[in-house]
Order: C-alpha cells, then structure tokens, then sequence
C-alpha cells in the first residue's frame, strides 16, 4: 500500500519533532561538590619523651596547590584537579594545623607556638617546603617534603634532611574520602619523623634550654 508523499512527510516531522523535544527534556545528572580536610594522625608518643616547646613555621607548598580541588597525579609533569572535591580550608593552612596537631601529640607537648614567637618561647623551630602532595589515579599518595630544624630565632641549622614517602590508598575519582586520608597518613608519617628527629637533637643537647 503506497502512502501519499504528504502522508510520510507529515509523521517524519511527527517524529522529529517528539526526538527533539525529548532530548530537550534531558537534564545532566547532579555532581555533588564535596569538602574535605586533612586529620592529624599521629602515634603514640615515645616513652620518656622530653616536653619540648616547638615553633612551627608555615608551611610552603608548591604553586599547583594552590587550588581549592583535589590535585590528581596523571604522570611525571600532568596533574588534574577533581572538581567535585574541594577543599574545605587552603591546603597550606591545613597542613600547617595538622602539622602541628601531630608534632603536639608526638613529642609530647602543649608549647607548640604556629608562624609567630619569641625566641625565648620556643626551643627548637621546624620549617617545613613541600616538593609534591597528591595522590594519583590509582590512590597511590606521595609527599616530598624538604625540612629544617634550626636552634631558636633561626640562628643555626641544628639538622635538616629530605622527607619522602609513598602510601597506597583509595582511588581519588571512586573515594575521595579514602584519598584525602591517605594523604593524611603521609602527614602523620612525615611528623613521627620530625618529632624523632627533634627528640635525638634534644637528647644531644643541641637545642637552646
């Protein structure tokens, strides 16, 4: 049975019509915009351990920290930021707090004074520039990190070294929860080894009474 042309012309643009207003009717699905900080994740303190007062100065962080998204490492020189996973505070704050927090609950010490003191305040001060902090795509976190111990009001460098280290974790685009607490066990790491460090500098008699 042969349709009049108009006929088919008439239920192509039928048809037409219903695919375009059904593709306008689609709406993208919601991303949810989460917020994240890091936690202090110190050890026990080691027996004995002598109560020292501590300046912490700030922290330095590299320039592609400095956005409020998760960095995401995709190679050796590419990084990308996960949009849908903020930071609720700047990193360089964050990790200065739970720098701190850490060093307090390591040493063991309630004298941790942050970016200002006096120089009879404190016996030793810890300066602290980050290399590299991000996690990849597979959830493995690294932190670079080059660190300073210096007598008080910087006088002399007492002991300074490297910190590196690597944790496997959660991958960041499935569980950016798990990924920002892998990057909140690296922080603990690098402050169980300042406080040790701090501890054999104490022990030697090199800080300032």
């Amino acid at each position: 049975m042969n349709h009049p042309p108009l006929l088919i012309r008439s239920l192509l643009a039928a048809a037409a019509c219903m695919c375009l207003c059904g593709c306008l009717n689609l709406k993208p699905a919601a991303v949810t915009t989460r917020y994240f900080v890091l936690n202090p994740r110190p050890a026990a303190a080691a027996p004995g351990s002598p109560a020292l007062a501590v300046g912490v100065g700030p922290v330095k962080l590299p320039a592609y920290l400095f956005k409020d998204s998760l960095a995401v490492r995709k190679g050796t020189n590419e990084v990308e930021y996960l949009d849908n996973a903020l930071w609720a505070e700047q990193l360089q704050s964050g990790f200065h707090r739970v720098l701190a927090a850490n060093l307090a609950a390591l040493l063991p010490t309630d004298q941790i004074r942050l970016s200002t003191w006096r120089r009879e305040d404190v016996a030793l001060e810890v300066h602290v520039a980050v290399e590299q902090f991000d996690v990849d795509r597979t959830g493995t976190g690294v932190l670079v990190a080059w660190w300073r111990i210096l007598s008080p009001g910087g006088e002399r460098t007492l002991k300074a070294g490297q910190f590196r280290a690597a944790r496997e974790g959660a991958p960041p685009q499935a569980d950016p929860r798990g990924a920002t607490a892998t990057l909140s066990e690296l922080l603990g790491d690098l402050g169980r080894e300042l406080a040790e460090t701090m501890r054999i500098v104490a022990g030697h008699g090199l800080a300032s009474p």
